[in-house]
Order: structure tokens, then sequence, then C-alpha cells
């Protein structure tokens, strides 16, 4: 789900269609998680950063995600240099976007592979990712060191948390870079579910990336995506009571579909 303006009267449920993009997604949400937690004051957010740095750690892991989000930026510089031929494309907005995939995507050819040895070698998160996997693993008496350095200064572990940040901050930026042009690409269009269920066939020629459904927050239901890059199934769900199964609506649901490639 995308929570970029949760302030606003609408609710927006993402669909990635393929498993660059699901990693992508995975990454933006722990990113911010990672974010928030740096920016609080409280020990508890300083776990919830520390907890994010280490699932971070562990996507990059099992999977040449850098390699990944590269292809990615080349592949739609690619795409957008094509449109600069075309006399209703705006330059001067062009040309900053393709200077920036540009960049970030000859700093991830220049970047070293594997994960940052300011985190890979650091026996402070190991001692913490060690017991992580364990439910109440990280408390005072499992980590003592760890329990000491939650109780300093906010400044201090601030500047700690910054740091291993700024070890992925290329990552960080490129998949930023990557999820905000392709939502932005696609043209919403008005859809209605009848009896809560809705079905539609995409364009095999055009190889859609994600799916984006846009409804109003007063809404007491949500879409449950299925489907492949060829066909999409969405149905509306309800739970009124959280303690019961979520029933399929039974009344018509006016929705805004997005189709999402570049």
């Amino acid at each position: 789900m995308d929570t970029t303006n949760p302030g606003t009267d609408v609710m927006v449920y993402e669909y990635p269609l393929n498993e660059r993009m699901r990693t992508f997604l995975r990454l933006e949400f722990l990113f911010r998680n990672l974010r928030f937690g740096t920016d609080g004051d409280s020990t508890w957010h300083t776990r919830m950063a520390v907890d994010a740095l280490l699932d971070i750690t562990a996507l990059l892991t099992r999977s040449d995600v850098r390699s990944e989000l590269q292809k990615e930026l080349e592949r739609i510089l690619t795409s957008l240099e094509k449109l600069q031929a075309r006399p209703e494309v705006d330059e001067r907005r062009l040309a900053p976007v393709l200077a920036e995939c540009r960049d970030i995507a000859q700093q991830l050819r220049d970047a070293p592979t594997g994960i940052p040895s300011v985190v890979r070698n650091n026996e402070f998160l190991t001692a913490i990712e060690q017991r992580a996997g364990v439910p109440g693993g990280t408390c005072a008496f499992d980590l003592p060191g760890y329990h000491l350095w939650l109780e300093s200064e906010v400044a201090q572990r601030r500047a700690l948390l910054e740091q291993w940040h700024g070890a992925f901050r290329l990552m960080d930026q490129g998949t930023a870079l990557v999820l905000k042009l392709l939502r932005e690409s696609a043209d919403p269009v008005n859809e209605v579910a009848g009896g809560g269920s809705f079905q539609a066939t995409l364009d095999r020629a055009t190889p859609y990336q994600m799916l984006r459904v846009r409804m109003p927050r007063s809404f007491q239901c949500y879409p449950e995506v299925s489907g492949s890059r060829h066909f999409c199934n969405i149905r509306f769900l309800e739970q009124p009571t959280k303690g019961e199964r979520p029933n399929q609506v039974d009344d018509d649901v006016a929705f805004i579909l997005e189709r999402c490639v570049i």
C-alpha cells in the first residue's frame, strides 16, 4: 500500500506484477520504517530502526537487488530518452529526471557488490541479528549491550543509525526514484466492481509492472488483487468484526484503477 499521503481522503492499494517490483516495494517500506525510527526519540523508535536495518540487510543478502535496481534504472532511462524527440514533451521537466536516472545508475555500477562493510562486519549488529529470530530475543537480559545503547543519548543513537542508513542510501534513493516514476506513469481510469468483483484483461503487448487501486478512505472495504501481467481480478472485501473471516461486499464499488508501466 502506498502511504505517501496518509492525511488525504483517498486510500491507495498497490499490487506489483513482477518479482522486481515486489522487492522494490518491500525495500521502500523498510526504508520508511528506518527513517521513521531514526527520527523518533524513544528507545522504541530506535528498535524499529534497527529492526528495519536488519530486514534491509537480509533482503539485500538474499538476492542481487543492486543489480536489479541498476537494470531497472537503465531500462527506464532508455524508455524516457525516446520521449525527447516528441514535440509534446516538456524537455525542462524531462531533463532533470534523465540526469537523476543516469547519476544513480552510474553510482550503482561503480559501487562495490555485497553488503557494505560498515554493516556486514559490525559485531554489535550481528549479535542483535542472531537474537532477533527468537520471540522476545532482543530484550535486556539477552542483549545487555544493546539495552545500554538504547538508553544512551538520542543524538548518539541517531548519529549511528544515520551512518548505517548512509551505507544503503544509494539503494534508498534509487528505489524511491523508480517507484515515483512508475506511480506517475499511469492514467487513472474510473471503474465499477459489480457486486464487489472486477476482472480485466491487460494488453499483452504492454508489460505492466504494477496496479494501483484508489478509493475513498470512507469506504469500509478493501481490494484483494490477484493476477498477472495479462489479467487482473479484484474482489472488494469487508470485515466488520476483526475476529471473523472477511466477506466479499454485495454492493457495486466505484474505484479508480491505475495500470503502471514505463
